[in-house]
């Protein structure tokens, strides 16, 4: 798919992404080329996409609801446009309100009401991924799938005009969710799903790959990631946007595979074994262990498995308790100082009203109209500006 045949506003954002990645890089030359493709795009197309193109999302959203122009434009495509304005602006949070609003409306036998409806939940999926909520994105897939058999032959059908997010986008987030977040123990079982039939007929990467896991081909496996899966990552705006998460959360994994099945593990042999460079593997390695809280240690250029020692956790979690005691106990000395300073002020406020009124026994309380004449007259001193 050509970046022309794109949604414009992605096709710029994609242009310029990869201008900026790579120097060579030949697609849209300048603002000449987006306002000649701006100019054949009709009325409210126009004025929406140029919203767009300025980073105007507020008015753009406002358009939408607003505009007349929009009145004759179907409930899922206004659904459609406000989720795609929401994705450009790196909002993701509020497309989650969107979701349950696409099961009240029901859907007529137009075509483009349903290709419309279709995309809505394919921005579902985008947006998970763009979340880095890679388990959620595969779960809502399986779910779609489940929900809507025949969806990837819908999907390789759908209109190849104004394509905000291309089928092989999707296809490739959700070979990618898979790949990261499904146990390797659950892998065969997963790519077998019967949900999963016609989706490994159409595109069988997920099968191909993850069986090279499944065989503990992992040297193989990472020629193809770090090379074809690079390549294809780098080279798609959104896909980009979470590549280098992705790519470290799968080289952990392995890493772990590893780990689970030794008690000693030289650093330089997995990255031989992997052909992933040393210092990857060293400060990659580092960070699982630390962040997984796992029982290895790296020493030397090795990693060692610790034995769980029962005491050693017993004093580790009594120093975690002391630590969080003592916070507790500052906290109340604290509350307990402030409480101190407010009794003593109102004591001290007591007996001035107490020896007040010994001295003047026979003052008579203000009534209400001196009490505001007093009140306006210290606003206007307090609030009165001065310019000279």
């Amino acid at each position: 798919m050509t970046a022309r045949s794109l949604n414009l506003p992605v096709a710029v954002l994609q242009d310029r992404y990869l201008r900026t990645e790579n120097p060579n890089y030949r697609g849209y030359s300048d603002a000449k080329d987006y306002n000649l493709a701006l100019s054949k795009l009709p009325g409210w197309e126009q004025r929406l996409n140029s919203l767009l193109l300025e980073n105007r999302y507020a008015e753009a959203i406002l358009f939408i609801n607003t505009d007349p122009l929009m009145v004759s434009i179907g409930f899922y495509k206004k659904i459609k446009l406000l989720m795609r304005i929401h994705i450009l602006n790196t909002h993701y949070k509020a497309l989650l309100d969107f979701e349950p609003r696409l099961n009240v409306q029901a859907i007529t036998s137009d075509s483009s009401e349903f290709s419309d409806f279709i995309e809505c939940k394919l921005l579902l999926i985008l947006n998970w991924y763009l979340r880095g909520e890679f388990h959620q994105c595969l779960q809502r897939f399986i779910q779609l799938l489940i929900d809507i058999p025949n969806l990837v032959d819908i999907m390789e059908n759908l209109p190849t005009n104004d394509v905000f997010v291309t089928t092989e986008t999707i296809l490739y987030i959700v070979t990618m969710c898979a790949l990261i977040t499904i146990p390797l123990d659950n892998l065969d079982t997963f790519i077998h799903l019967a949900e999963l039939e016609q989706f490994n007929e159409k595109f069988n990467t997920l099968m191909v790959k993850a069986r090279l896991i499944i065989g503990s081909k992992f040297r193989r496996f990472f020629k193809w990631w770090h090379n074809d899966m690079n390549d294809i990552c780098s080279n798609n705006y959104f896909l980009s946007k979470k590549w280098e998460l992705v790519s470290s959360t799968m080289r952990q994994k392995i890493y772990a595979f590893y780990l689970r099945i030794s008690n000693k593990l030289k650093i330089s042999y997995l990255s031989e074994k992997l052909e992933i460079p040393l210092d990857v593997v060293n400060q990659e390695v580092n960070q699982l262990i630390r962040e997984a809280c796992l029982n290895f240690r790296v020493q030397d250029g090795f990693v060692y498995f610790l034995p769980y020692d029962a005491r050693d956790a017993l004093v580790h979690n009594i120093i975690k308790e002391d630590i969080l005691l003592n916070k507790k106990l500052t906290r109340l000395r604290h509350q307990n100082s402030n409480l101190k300073l407010v009794i003593a002020e109102n004591l001290s406020v007591r007996r001035n009203r107490q020896q007040h009124k010994t001295k003047c026994p026979n003052e008579k309380p203000m009534d209400q109209e001196e009490i505001f004449a007093n009140s306006d007259s210290e606003m206007s001193n307090d609030n009165t500006d001065s310019f000279g």
